[in-house]
């Protein structure tokens, strides 16, 4: 039997309130590190306009999704089954990538002709180039000491073969040669099948709770206070996978491999605190664990499809590259286990041992090519028609381009809008957002609501449409049939941390998060959704008129109309 100690954890880890004026000055510079944070609330911007002697401050109200939950949390107690998380149930999508390498613009998916199971020799698609470039381009923020970490090179090799007289000046644009670097190709076996990452249809009819209650480890017995609300350990699985759009039983075998909970009734003080292995400063808590997992694994999964892949860099100066060949999915578990982890270790997690990954998912699970359903995004897959998610005859202003659907670590699939009333801080704006199609609504909390097109009742199946921020006065209610063009809710700040009222939107298919601009573009009433190849730029596209995201109220510039 385990100890109970419920308490309350203080402000979740990490979390930090920018001023306008820091979010400004950090805004080139967040793209150049990984932050690693619990899941992010909604990002917001805002702006200064200078007078010659008064700074004034406009309380424009239109944002981003912005935010970080945290904070220093209550040292935990090494035998407590009962844990406190403060809000992660109102966690929100949002943070944007802060390090995008490769392949230029927002991340996406091609719609896949053959399935290739079981074996999982080719589930999922590779990037067209190597990951690990012959040449490289100077970017704003390189330098030769960061570069050669990068992708595993001797400085000085670096400097010699590129004939470099100043070391401490680059260019930006300037090309660098890259064929000294000592790097090699990491495991080219196949983990999982990406259908089995995601939590997508194979994953309809798993009970977290009854097979954590077979099992009987520690898991079964543990529960936290999630906003208020206490839920078990299976719980909170269910949640972070519902949430990240991850597979529940990827992340029970990841559990497993670092802490033994889902079988192993009494693990170790350090390993119940820590059970995904990350000890950054309070994150503690299994939610904060499966969250900081989730977002990384995801990060793997969607640089893979589209936003481009760095190599790995050990602190021994050398690099592994990832082979061309693999799956998005082994990508992302790749990727994620080379974090708080030297190569030794990495490879083991990787190898066919009895301490990897594979080893204790088929011990859990058997054989992973039993679940796959693969391609999750089938050859001829097209968006529906989607109407703009306001009344046709409103003018909404565009504030976001593509960004994270969920987290920092997810794919580009989220744009931002916010309605025509000026001066509305956080209070619930009088629009309405509208179905942009008809489905069913399935989900409908904390700001959340989601609507299922095929009207089959899971959001793991087909073409489902993500709300964020809907006060919950007036929202529509789950198992409402709703027709295109009908009132769903009213944009607020509810479901995170949002300086401003607006409105998040988003779409996943067979529980893969598309990327607004991609093979499946977003089109809304005609508007086609663009990146400029950084999180929360882009523009809308009709015909000849285009609009681009803006923190402003300018018709010409971002007012956005499905009829005009």
């Amino acid at each position: 039997m385990n100890t109970t100690n419920d308490r309350s954890a203080g402000p979740r880890p990490d979390q930090r309130y920018q001023s306008r004026s820091r979010a400004l000055k950090s805004r080139r510079k967040r793209r150049k590190r990984v932050i690693l944070r619990p899941p992010s609330l909604s990002r917001g911007r805002t702006w200064w306009v200078g007078g010659v002697v008064t700074v004034v401050l406009l309380l424009f109200l239109i944002t981003r999704c912005v935010g970080q939950p945290s904070s220093d949390s209550a040292t935990a107690t090494p035998d407590a089954s009962v844990r406190t998380t403060e809000s992660a149930a109102e966690l929100t999508p949002a943070a944007a990538s802060s390090a995008v390498v490769g392949a230029a613009g927002a991340d996406g998916v091609t719609p896949e002709a053959t399935p290739n199971e079981p074996g999982l020799p080719n589930a999922g698609a590779a990037p067209e180039d190597d990951p690990m470039p012959q040449v490289y381009t100077v970017r704003g923020g390189d330098t030769l000491s960061s570069i050669a970490s990068r992708f595993g090179c001797n400085l000085d090799d670096l400097i010699a073969e590129n004939d470099i007289n100043d070391a401490n000046t680059l260019l930006v644009g300037q090309k660098l040669e890259l064929t000294t670097c000592q790097t090699e190709t990491g495991p080219a076996a196949w983990l999982l099948p990406n259908s089995e990452f995601v939590n997508s249809p194979a994953y309809i009819g798993f009970d977290v709770e009854a097979f954590a209650r077979e099992q009987g480890g520690y898991l079964a017995n543990h529960s936290e206070k999630i906003s208020g609300k206490m839920r078990s350990g299976p719980e909170v699985v269910e949640l972070v996978a519902q949430h990240y759009s991850v597979g529940p039983r990827m992340l029970l075998a990841i559990l497993e491999m670092k802490s033994g909970w889902v079988t192993n009734p009494n693990p170790a003080g350090a390993e119940r605190d820590f059970p995904m292995g990350y000890k950054g400063g309070g994150w503690e808590l299994l939610y904060w664990q499966l969250a900081w997992a989730a977002d990384e694994l995801n990060k793997g999964y969607y640089d893979w499809r589209g936003r481009g892949m760095t190599p790995i860099s050990w602190r021994d100066t050398t690099a592994t590259n990832f082979d061309p060949s693999l799956n998005a999915a082994t990508a992302g578990l790749q990727r994620f286990f080379s974090k708080n982890a030297g190569k030794k270790q990495w490879k083991i997690w990787l190898g066919d041992g009895p301490n990897g990954f594979s080893a204790n998912y088929r011990r859990l699970f058997g054989d992973p090519a039993q679940y796959a359903i693969e391609p999750l995004i089938p050859a001829g897959t097209t968006q529906p028609r989607l109407a703009l998610p306001w009344s046709q005859d409103e003018l909404w202003y565009y504030t976001s381009g593509p960004h994270g659907a969920w987290e920092e670590g997810s794919a580009w699939a989220a744009l931002d809008f916010v309605p025509p009333e000026k001066g509305l801080g956080c209070q619930v704006a009088k629009s309405w957002a509208t179905a942009a199609g008809s489905g069913l609504v399935i989900r409908s909390q904390h700001g959340e609501v989601m609507i299922d097109l095929d009207g089959d009742g899971y959001e793991q199946t087909g073409w489902v449409l993500f709300y964020l921020h809907l006060a919950s006065k007036n929202r529509v209610e789950v198992g409402t049939q709703v027709q295109r063009g009908d009132r769903i809710g009213h944009p607020s700040c509810e479901g995170g941390i949002s300086d401003a009222t607006h409105l998040h939107f988003a779409r996943k298919y067979n529980g893969e998060w598309i990327a607004a601009d991609g093979p499946l573009p977003m089109v809304l009433s005609g508007w086609q959704a663009h990146s400029s190849g950084k999180s929360y730029d882009g523009t809308l596209t009709r015909g000849n008129q285009t609009r681009t995201a803006c923190q402003c109220w300018k018709k010409k510039l971002n007012g956005v109309k499905a009829i005009e």
